[in-house]
């Protein structure tokens, strides 16, 4: 096994920095530095290294394997195996221009006609779907709340005809059974302010401090609808998903809002009354809630609807699931969705309870 110490310094290349990390590239290898010194909550390198730590030796295929680590002076180096492309790079090239290079235009009229999306759920979806929530399953199973599950932090690893995803960057993760972190973050007082853009469950969205692993199933969610999409105006700066933040939009500049996701959700989902939502109306920001969109629902909610009617919603909203040609596959896939929408996470599925319908 390679240690940071073998590698030589001068074939390290830089492969992406941001904020709070750089991460290098050399041989075949993958080094993320990060400042000691330097941290925004919920960000803690410490917490993310004891993460690591207590995962790596476990060796699940769909979580991502710590090999070395070091200090250097007030960073913190990590290192991993490298891979060439996450699952968003994966999803942005299955879109394939709409554009007809033979179609004449009148002058005034614009060419752009968008990206079909060319993603083969038929191929991948049930087995994206699968490996997933395995690898979400080892992750509660040991206490770890992910906290950023989105196409980005989804590494691919591409051996023969095997495709195997792995979940990455445990930068904001939360491990419920870390002390330290618990003084930091006691269970009922957790920082809402984690998962990114579309993929923020909606406990998150009304302040619910005391929110489980259910968040990352919701995020599953919204990532698996991303797959179904049928076009996309420009998948270069934002792929399309069941919900809409505004960060994809071009008219108002790309400045997503977490109200704009919360009206989103509701077009979307329907909305229920207060008294279907405890956790919110006993943890949350109930006055906002109620306040902006009052306490009774709005006689929509998709959970509320007869189980064809939930299939109709379903397949209007993700266009592409009738794609699926198994027919087995495709009632297990949709059952799945249907229980990852719940707006109350403690009626959510669970990761063991998707592995579990895909099983059948």
């Amino acid at each position: 096994m390679t240690a940071l110490s073998q590698l030589n310094a001068s074939e390290k290349k830089l492969l992406k920095s941001t904020r709070l990390a750089t991460i290098y590239t050399a041989d075949t290898y993958a080094i993320k530095s990060v400042s000691r010194d330097f941290t925004i909550e919920p960000h803690n390198p410490n917490f993310e290294l004891s993460v690591l730590l207590k995962l790596s030796p476990k060796c699940n295929p769909y979580v991502i394997q710590l090999i070395d680590w070091r200090s250097v002076g007030d960073d913190l180096e990590l290192l991993f195996p490298l891979y060439q492309m996450d699952l968003h790079d994966f999803m942005r090239r299955k879109y394939k221009s709409s554009l007809n290079p033979y179609y004449t235009i009148s002058e005034g009229t614009s060419c752009h006609a968008g990206f079909r999306n060319r993603f083969d759920v038929d191929k991948h979806a049930f087995n994206f779907v699968s490996q997933l929530a395995h690898g979400l399953d080892f992750l509660h199973s040991n206490g770890i709340i992910h906290r950023d599950i989105k196409p980005q932090n989804i590494l691919i690893d591409r051996k023969n005809d095997l495709t195997t995803l792995v979940i990455t960057d445990f930068g904001i993760s939360y491990d419920s059974q870390n002390l330290q972190q618990l003084k930091v973050e006691p269970l009922d007082k957790k920082i809402t302010d984690v998962s990114t853009s579309v993929y923020k469950a909606p406990e998150l969205l009304f302040g619910v401090k005391n929110y489980t692993y259910a968040i990352d199933i919701w995020a599953l969610m919204v990532l698996i609808s991303q797959w179904f999409q049928e076009k996309a105006e420009n998948p270069h700066h934002s792929i399309p998903a069941i919900f809409d933040d505004g960060s994809g939009s071009f008219s108002d500049g790309g400045s997503g809002s977490d109200i704009k996701l919360i009206i989103s959700i509701f077009d979307q989902l329907g909305r229920p009354s207060i008294a279907e939502w405890p956790e919110v109306q006993n943890y949350g920001s109930c006055d906002a809630l109620c306040g902006m969109f009052g306490s009774d629902g709005d006689n929509k909610y998709i959970l509320n609807q007869s189980y064809e009617d939930r299939l109709k919603r379903l397949h209007a909203i993700l266009p592409r699931l009738s794609e699926i040609s198994n027919s087995k596959e495709q009632s297990a896939l949709t059952n799945c969705i249907l229980g990852m929408l719940s707006f109350e996470s403690s009626s959510r599925w669970k990761s063991i309870d998707i592995i579990n319908e895909l099983s059948r």
